[in-house]
């Protein structure tokens, strides 16, 4: 059994069941006691816990992620950070992934999948809208619901993921399927990277095939960067021509030649729907590089990076037949590579040529240098870009982009003015004002002396006017500050000019500024001072959150701690009914848990032998321990009843053993009558025999010379005749019952137990 279910966050969210097992999370199913609701708690792994940095960000992001609302995307109620356990609190999606639907269904109606596409779409324009990327669409990310609505999971939570290990690994198994291409090189990823993953999803709901396969995490990512995707038609030949075009659009390779925006992705969705046989105005290669690329300009900066892409060496990485036929191949590829063969020379005198240049200019600068007793230093002065360890330019001006998320702008421009132009885009965000939390040149890469990089700079959270919702209700006032961004609490005062449940005020008060996120207090009116109050839920809430709602509502609690396994301070019961009216300053009984396991006390009735007679004193042994006040003498006649009682108490997992010792007090002898076993479970005790002598009662009264009694705790082993060990007799009709109190007995173990 999975060792937080049970546990309780906060004291309010207690987990029910494990229900999912992600990269970098475990996800249950809990229920939020304070809202009476079952959300889903995702648990970060605690290999992610351990960065500092890592936590940092976590945070930041999922307050930024919390904010989304939109019926597309999985709500975030809640995020928790103690020192050991990190968590987010989700709505409850009742439903199965999109990955699932498709193994069940293994090709979609293309009318299904489009309406599937076109909300996922939906999902992340509200999201592009606020600066968020999603950077891991993929159809197990994708809830489906039993009327065909998508929920979209795990906003900007892969960030994180790749940030801690950027490798690609078989961890990334799952995610690589949908990676984009520039995901792929380690680039700068923005909002075209989510649709080329949609692109990818929509291609596998069409066909029931993922774009690209291979054996490792690593070939597949060099698929999404090198090779063409098999067309759709190719694989389902029902796929109308208009629908493909687009999915080829979205997952073109380079950025600027996809939809730009998930809205014009949208809108040939929707022109689509309009005429399935719509054919747009743009096309693509084949896979036998018969027809072009959409003529569309192509902006000079993505010409420039296209470039040097293509100058640096491929990656290796082993032949595939199954490639030969997906690599782009237009004309002008053809035409260089005929150039090449012709002139195989050429490379090779540049190259030579070019080695020369370098050697030569180096040893000019060696010369130059010793000669006037330069150092490195004094080199950096003359060419103006100043001192830092963090530096280390080559001899082509060229240095290795350092990482300026985290560094404040201020900080930024002192360090690397001198050898970047930084540009900075102000933007709210999460992030600590004036705080670099992005930058459009990728860490790691080589750049020039006086390169521009723009940098996105935190102005801070979003400030945002509270509204004046006085004399609005209760309901009313809460859904307007939700939708305004801002998290709603609640107080109460009585008023004799507001009516009930109407607001008085909010605290900040009307027209103020504040933090999107933060917390607003409803000052809500309770009446006029002699006006009835409705009781609230108390239950399951803990003692000090129930006796603020009790000063609330003006009425008067009194608090009784009784045993429960609940968690310590848990409101158990109330002795008034939730949402009964009563008068200001009415006493509410809250019994609360004291968080020690109760008690439990069971009756065991045993039944003697028939034939025994004589008088006997009987003494009960309790794990070895006799219980001085049990001591009864029975005077037994063959017409007498023939049972004798002894209740047993303990708690939850206790195991006790109940011995019971008969003395003659004819002869003076004594021997153990029967051990039972006792076992206190959460559902029912069982009691089970150990041993019985049926004959002890005739074994004692018979007439023998008699040792002086010697007090002894008895003996747990079986005994035979005449007291020695052995096996019981089991001939004898005598029995164990329980007492009779009307409840169904359980005859477990062979002695019934009440």
């Amino acid at each position: 059994m999975d060792k937080n279910i049970g546990k309780k966050l906060d004291g309010r969210y207690e987990l029910l069941e494990l229900i999912g097992v992600g990269g970098m999370a475990d996800i249950y199913r809990a229920r939020d006691i304070q809202e009476d609701r079952i959300v889903a708690v995702k648990i970060l792994k605690t290999e992610f816990a351990g960065s500092d940095e890592f936590l940092r960000r976590f945070r930041n992001e999922s307050k930024a992620i919390a904010l989304l609302s939109h019926p597309n995307i999985v709500k975030i109620y809640d995020v928790g950070f103690t020192d050991k356990v990190q968590f987010i609190v989700m709505e409850y999606v009742d439903g199965i992934t999109l990955t699932d639907y498709i193994e069940q269904q293994g090709v979609l109606k293309w009318r299904d999948a489009v309406h599937f596409t076109v909300q996922i779409l939906r999902a992340l324009q509200h999201a592009h809208d606020r600066g968020i990327v999603h950077r891991d669409i993929k159809s197990s990310n994708i809830m489906l619901l039993r009327d065909g609505t998508i929920k979209v999971m795990d906003f900007g939570i892969a960030r994180f993921n790749r940030e801690n290990n950027k490798t690609v690994s078989e961890k990334t198994i799952g995610s690589v399927h949908y990676i984009s291409p520039e995901q792929a090189r380690g680039d700068i990823t923005d909002e075209r990277s989510d649709i080329y993953s949609v692109g990818v999803a929509l291609y596998e709901m069409l066909t029931g095939k993922k774009p690209f396969d291979g054996d490792t995490p690593v070939a597949i990512a060099l698929k999404h960067m090198q090779s063409a995707p098999k067309k759709p038609t190719e694989i389902n030949e029902t796929i109308p021509e208009g629908l493909e075009q687009i999915v080829l659009r979205a997952m073109q390779k380079e950025p600027y030649q996809r939809y730009q925006t998930a809205g014009e992705m949208i809108k040939d969705l929707e022109d689509f729907k309009k005429d399935p046989s719509i054919i747009f105005d743009y096309k693509y290669n084949s896979t036998d590089g018969s027809t072009k690329y959409f003529d569309r300009p192509v902006p000079a900066a993505e010409q420039e990076r296209a470039r040097r892409r293509k100058a640096e060496p491929e990656p290796e990485q082993e032949y595939d037949e199954d490639d030969e036929d997906d690599e782009y191949d237009d004309d002008e590829d053809d035409d260089d590579e005929y150039a090449e063969r012709r002139s195989p020379l050429i490379p090779i005198l540049f190259a030579v040529g070019t080695a020369f240049i370098i050697a030569t200019v180096f040893l000019v600068l060696t010369l130059v240098s010793t000669k006037l007793n330069k150092t490195e230093s004094d080199f950096q002065s003359v060419l103006g870009i100043g001192d830092s360890s963090e530096i280390s330019v080559t001899d082509n001006d060229e240095f290795i982009m350092p990482n300026l998320v985290g560094l404040s702008w201020e900080d930024a421009l002192t360090k690397y003015s001198s050898y970047l132009d930084l540009q900075a885009q102000q933007e709210w965000s999460t992030y600590t004002k004036d705080e670099i939390f992005d930058q459009d040149l990728a860490e790691g890469r080589k750049v020039k002396i006086g390169a521009t990089v723009t940098v996105k700079v935190s102005m801070g959270i979003k400030q945002i006017e509270i509204q004046d919702l006085s004399n609005r209700t209760q309901d009313a006032a809460e859904r307007q500050l939700k939708k305004d961004g801002f998290v709603v609490s609640r107080t109460f005062e009585e008023n004799d000019e507001v009516a009930k449940d109407y607001v008085i005020r909010t605290i900040p008060e009307a027209h103020e500024m504040a933090p999107q996120g933060s917390t607003v207090v409803l000052v809500v009116s309770l009446g006029a001072k002699d006006t009835p109050v409705y009781v609230p839920k108390l239950i399951s809430l803990p003692i000090e959150t129930a006796l603020k709602r009790c000063e609330e509502y003006y009425l008067t609690p009194q608090v009784e701690y009784v045993a429960s396994e609940e968690e310590e301070g848990t409101v158990l019961e109330q002795s008034v009914d939730p949402n009964t009216l009563v008068d200001r300053g009415t006493e509410i009984l809250l019994k609360v848990s004291s968080g020690e396991i109760p008690e439990q006390s069971k009756t065991i009735t045993i039944t003697l032998p028939k034939k025994a007679t004589g008088e006997f004193d009987f003494r009960y042994y309790v794990d070895g321990v006799l219980d001085e006040a049990s001591n009864e003498t029975r005077d037994i006649t063959l017409s007498a009843a023939k049972t004798i009682k002894y209740t047993v108490t303990g708690k939850v997992g206790d195991v006790k053993q109940l011995a019971i010792k008969v003395t003659s007090r004819a002869t003076g002898r004594s021997d153990n009558y029967i051990v039972v076993k006792v076992e206190f479970g959460e559902d029912k005790i069982t009691a089970t025999e150990e041993s019985k002598n049926s004959k002890v009662f005739d074994e004692l009264n018979a007439a023998a010379p008699v040792e002086p009694e010697t007090e002894t705790v008895p003996d747990t082993t079986e005994t035979g005749e005449n007291g020695e060990p052995g096996a019981p007799d089991n001939t004898d009709t005598s029995e164990t019952t329980s007492e009779p109190t009307g409840e169904t007995t359980d005859t477990t173990g062979g002695i019934p137990v009440v």
